[in-house]
Parts: C-alpha cells; sequence; structure tokens
C-alpha cells in the first residue's frame, strides 16, 4: 500500500531557464544532456530514480523570441538498460535497441529534419543537431521524447520540458510574468 503523503507540503519546482553554450552559425547554440539521477520528488520520500534534461525533472525551460532561430542538440548519456519493463508487443518496442530517444518540440513549426519524428530515435553515447526558426507567435510548448515503441515510457521517467516562444504581442498584454509565471506541463 503507497504510503498517503501530505498535499502541498513542498514547493512547486520551478524548471530553470536554460541559456545558450556559445554560438553556430552566429546563432545561439544550446546543449542538452539526457542522463539518469536521482531527485527528491517528495520530501517525505527518498530520492526516486528519473531521466531527465540537465540533471532536472522536469528538464529546464528554453525561452526564447519570435523570429529568433536557434540550435539545440540534444545528447544522450543515458544508460544501457531502461529501469522501466518495456513491453516488446508494441510496434516499435520488439527489434530495437533497449535505451533510444528522439525529442519532438511539440507545437513547434520546424523542418522534417529537426521534428523528432518516431523513427529518427539515436542510442546512449550519439547526439543530434535540430535547428529551430522559431517563426511563429508567442506560445507555451514542449519538448518530450518521441521514440517509436517506448515514448510513454521516457516520458514517465522524466523526458520534457517547457518551450517559451516570447513576442511584443505577449509583452502588451501584461500577462504574468517572472516569479508569477508558473511553467506547468
Amino acid at each position: 500500500m503507497a504510503p498517503i503523503l501530505e498535499k502541498y507540503k513542498d514547493p512547486l519546482p520551478i524548471p530553470k531557464i536554460i541559456h545558450p553554450v556559445g554560438k553556430k552559425n552566429g546563432l545561439p547554440y544550446y546543449e542538452l544532456e539526457m542522463t539518469e539521477f536521482y531527485q527528491n520528488l517528495h520530501s517525505d520520500m527518498p530520492d526516486t530514480k528519473v531521466w531527465g534534461y540537465e540533471k532536472s525533472y522536469p528538464g529546464p525551460t528554453i525561452e526564447v523570441y519570435k523570429d529568433h532561430p536557434i540550435y539545440v542538440r540534444w545528447i544522450n548519456k543515458l544508460p544501457n538498460k531502461h529501469f522501466l519493463p518495456i513491453d516488446k508487443t508494441i510496434h516499435g518496442a520488439k527489434d530495437n535497441p533497449e535505451v533510444r530517444t528522439v525529442v519532438h518540440l511539440h507545437g513547434l513549426n520546424v523542418r522534417p529534419d529537426s521534428d523528432g519524428f518516431p523513427d529518427d530515435w539515436f542510442t546512449p553515447g550519439k547526439s543530434v543537431l535540430y535547428y529551430y526558426p522559431n517563426k511563429q507567435q508567442a506560445a507555451t510548448l514542449w519538448y518530450h521524447d518521441h521514440t517509436i515503441g517506448i515514448t510513454r515510457l521516457n516520458i514517465y521517467a522524466g523526458l520534457a520540458g517547457l518551450y517559451l516562444i516570447r513576442d511584443e504581442h505577449e509583452k502588451r498584454l501584461n500577462l504574468p510574468s517572472g516569479e508569477y509565471e508558473i511553467p506547468l506541463i
């Protein structure tokens, strides 16, 4: 029987905003590593094994501006064995490596080579470079694993984060910002 945990005991975790590590072709360049680590999810519980981006669950927030493109390198540094059971009867799970990832930025208009299609997965020790043009209005989007056959396991393990597109119209709306903007996935 699961323990009864006190509600609202711990503060809501607010993911940090990640910043570029440099430039590529004159554009902001980000690197996000996917790793396995332990994180406390409730102060009355022991730390929990999770997968995340930049040792964070949920992953850090990427904040960009409309019409300001960026590059993101997604780096798979996960272990070779999944810590959740894989159902091999699901399409795409049977004859593929146990641990593989592909990142889909849900809601962003991108070229096919940066969309994170389910069959474009890559294994531990590999990485991919995606180009995000950000040619759309302000929006709250999210990035998440999209690997064929194990999407649900990889997201359940923790591979998800926020992607915020800002623009001038949003600024004029006088919406809550700073400490008053609460990101939820």
